[in-house]
């Protein structure tokens, strides 16, 4: 199956359901789900990267608080990601790659500002033969 994600309406928020073969393939769609939120991927190319890496005491806190450093960088250094790989993960710690660009509003269309990455609705779960993953962002 590789990895999905897509965009489900929530209120004024915006939700990301996700599935993957693996935890990190999870992980790096709805990082890119996140992302494309913000702003299209495919606008973006690889010009710099960004480690990032988080330590949480559960799976579903470490999609919330990997979720959380995705935007940060996005907002901080206003960076448009153009890809996201998970390069070491387990339940308890993610390591990644955020590759893109900086925001250049010559070519880069910002759909939307994410405040926050919540704990509403949240679920990280291995079911079946996939992984399955779905957070609300607060808009």
């Amino acid at each position: 199956m590789a990895k999905h994600c897509e965009t489900f309406d929530h209120t004024a928020d915006v939700g990301l359901i996700a599935h993957a073969d693996t935890l990190g393939e999870l992980f790096e769609a709805l990082a890119e789900g996140l992302a494309g939120v913000v702003c299209p991927l495919d606008t973006a190319v690889v010009e710099e990267a960004r480690r990032i890496s988080v330590r949480a005491e559960d799976v579903e806190a470490l999609a919330v608080d990997f979720l959380g450093a995705v935007l940060s960088v996005i907002q901080t250094d206003r960076f448009i990601p153009a890809a996201v790989t998970v390069d070491e993960i387990a339940e308890d710690h993610v390591a990644a790659l955020v590759r893109g660009e900086r925001y250049n509003p010559a070519r880069h269309v910002l759909h939307t500002e994410v405040k926050a990455v919540t704990y509403h609705l949240l679920k990280v779960a291995h079911e079946g033969d996939q992984w399955v993953g779905r957070v609300v962002l607060d808009l």
